[in-house]
This record gives C-alpha cells, sequence and structure tokens, in this order.
C-alpha cells in the first residue's frame, strides 16, 4: 500500500495501539498480587496467621481470598521456607534472621505483639530446683544448660549471641522432646514460645514446665514473602502497619493466645531474663 495513503497509517496506528494494550496488559498482570495467597506455616500458627491476614486485608478494604496449605506436623520447616523460595507458597510467619531477609521478602510489621519473643522452657522432670534461684542472665549462663533446638530456629543466633550453649537437629525438630527428656543426651531444656507452650504442656507430660523464667527478645515474628511477589509484600506492608497502628494486631493476639497468662504459663508473673538481639 502507498506510504502516503491514509488507509496504511490508520492501519498503522492500530496496529501499534493494540500491541501498546497488551504490553501494558502484561505488566498489569506481572505487578498485580496474586488473586489467591498461598500461606504456608506450622500447623500451630497457620489458623492464627490467616484470621490476622483475613482481617487486616478487609479492615483496609481488600477482597483476597486466603489458601492455607496445610502440612503434615513432622513437615520441616526449613522445606517450607524452599517453598517459599521457589513461590510455591506465597507467604510464611518466621522469627526474622539477616539471612531469611537476603533470601525473601520481608513485611516488617510484629505479627504477634511480641509474644511469641516471650521464651518458656520445658525441663526434664524434678529438675525445677535448679532454677528456682535463677535472677539474671549471668545466674542462667552460670548453670551450664544446654538448649535444644531445630537447626533452622530463629532463636539459635539469639542464644549463640547471649552466650548460651544450643544443640541443634535437622529434620523433624520434634524428636528435641525426646532429647531433653532422655538422660543420655547432653541438652537440658527445650526453649518454646509462651504461646506454643500454652498448648504442648499437655502434649508432653513426661517434661515440667519451668515455673518462674521467660527469656525475652526484641524481634517478633514477621511475614516473609515469596522473592518473586513485591506487589503483594507492598499490599501487606500497609495492610498490617494500618492493622498494627489500630490495635488490630494486639486485640488477635491477646484473644489468640490468652492460655498465656493461665497456669501453668502465667506470663504475667514470671521473672524476664533479657536477651540481646542483632536487628537484621
Amino acid at each position: 500500500m502507498d506510504l502516503l495513503h491514509p488507509r496504511y497509517w490508520y492501519d498503522r496506528w492500530q496496529r501499534l495501539s493494540l500491541i501498546g494494550l497488551l504490553s501494558l496488559a502484561s505488566s498489569l498482570a506481572l505487578a498485580a498480587p496474586p488473586s489467591v495467597i498461598k500461606l504456608g506455616g506450622s500447623p500451630e500458627s497457620i489458623g492464627y496467621v490467616q484470621d490476622v491476614l483475613s482481617e487486616a486485608l478487609v479492615a483496609a478494604g481488600y477482597d483476597m481470598p486466603i489458601e492455607p496449605l496445610l502440612q503434615p506436623a513432622d513437615f520441616p520447616m526449613t522445606r517450607q521456607e524452599l517453598m517459599l523460595q521457589r513461590g510455591e507458597i506465597k507467604v510464611l510467619m518466621l522469627g526474622r534472621t539477616a539471612e531469611r531477609d537476603s533470601r525473601f521478602l520481608q513485611v516488617a510489621v510484629g505479627m504477634t505483639d511480641n509474644l511469641v519473643n516471650h521464651r518458656i522452657l520445658f525441663i526434664p522432670k524434678g529438675r525445677q530446683s535448679r532454677y528456682d534461684a535463677v535472677q539474671t542472665l549471668e545466674q542462667f549462663r552460670r548453670l551450664g544448660k544446654v538448649a535444644a533446638m531445630g537447626e533452622a530456629w530463629g532463636d539459635r543466633a539469639i542464644w549463640e549471641l547471649n552466650g548460651l550453649p544450643v544443640e541443634t537437629i535437622s529434620g523433624d525438630w520434634r524428636r528435641l522432646y525426646r532429647m531433653v527428656e532422655s538422660p543420655a543426651r547432653e541438652v537440658t531444656y527445650l526453649p518454646r514460645g509462651a504461646h506454643e507452650m500454652s498448648r504442648e504442656w499437655q502434649q508432653h507430660p513426661e517434661l515440667d514446665v519451668e515455673q518462674h523464667l521467660a527469656f525475652v527478645y526484641e524481634l517478633d515474628h514477621i511475614l516473609y514473602v515469596a522473592p518473586q511477589e513485591y506487589e503483594l509484600q507492598q499490599l501487606l506492608h500497609e495492610v498490617l502497619s494500618k492493622a498494627q497502628g489500630s490495635g488490630l494486631i494486639r486485640q488477635l493476639a491477646a484473644s489468640h493466645f490468652a492460655d498465656v497468662f493461665q497456669p501453668p504459663i502465667n506470663l504475667h508473673q514470671r521473672r524476664l531474663i533479657l536477651l540481646r538481639s542483632e536487628l537484621p
């Protein structure tokens, strides 16, 4: 067709416009957050995180379904982190570490109103008297006790930073209960979040709950987001910041974890042992 013919330029303009619209649509699709939030987590935490996300999204005016991907109780957290890195799950609540910050996107809003960073100890039966006189971190160090932890736990770096011995295992961390119970093992206690202990103490009558101490550090658990999901990370930061500012997270944490203030946890009555932590 003659380049001077008006029809030529009209057809060319239509083609370029169509290409531009398709390119814009493709860019928007890539930039938009996923239509469903695939949520990972332990069986103990996933329900709470789903509640917080659901209420925070609704309060901010968003309608986005959440799909919890339930795993067996013995499913290693290291595998869930790998799934997060691959984008097979989109969101996972974890203790914050510099290593995780380098692998995932962070939503730097505390998810539990600092309840998870209060640690209570499982100890072998009949050993309570060894802890009764402890008032300070230095006094606890002198006991020479060794903590049992999962290899990927964020607590590990905090314990080591504070000069507290740790023995870790890979794979199914639930073997730690048996390790603490066994007199043949060097490990002598298992630290658990106050919210976890409020459920687990009845499940493990072979162990005692230490009665007086709570180990506390500054880092609350946060949400980590798959590295491909920048728009989702931005959205969750927006809605969770609002939920924190409005008191919604505090309200949900107090309701969901109310048992931490009941026997045998009695969080409000314990002596606090403050641990240093390095903010990523």
